[in-house]
């Protein structure tokens, strides 16, 4: 299934409704993902397409499987906190790589363990500040 874009334009979704599995690939991980390609409005709104449908297990293709939902809506939030945190910088004019070691995402650390300080990957810094000009492009 697609529902839509996030991780990557292409993400593809299994899902197997009789067994009540669904397999996200990189959509949903069960830990932080790689935001080099990113589509992060759409990848909020293409995880509350995902959470309609009818699973228990989703098997991502990172990290371990998982069966609470609310994984998905913390990543939701984590994601939404990451683009106005970065949104906030880049608009301040503060360089990606500057933003990248002073966005603060440790109140998500509950849910994503691997979040020991503040700092973000460079690579979806980068790609947030190309999506955002994009989005200014397109106004």
């Amino acid at each position: 299934m697609f529902l839509g874009r996030g991780h990557t334009g292409g993400d593809t979704v299994v899902y197997l409704p009789k067994e009540r599995i669904v397999c996200t690939g990189d959509l949903m991980e069960s830990r932080l993902a790689y935001m080099g390609d990113a589509f992060f409005d759409e990848w909020i709104t293409t995880l509350e397409e995902l959470k309609k449908l009818d699973f228990m297990v989703d098997l991502p293709g990172h990290g371990v499987p998982f069966t609470n939902k609310g994984l998905i809506t913390a990543y939701q939030a984590y994601l939404a906190d990451l683009i106005n945190q970065v949104t906030k910088f880049k608009n301040e004019g503060v360089s990606p790589e500057d933003a990248a070691k002073r966005v603060d995402l440790t109140a998500h650390a509950k849910d994503f363990p691997q979040i020991t300080g503040p700092g973000a990957d460079i690579r979806g810094v980068r790609r947030m500040y190309a999506w955002l000009d994009e989005q200014q492009a397109a106004k």
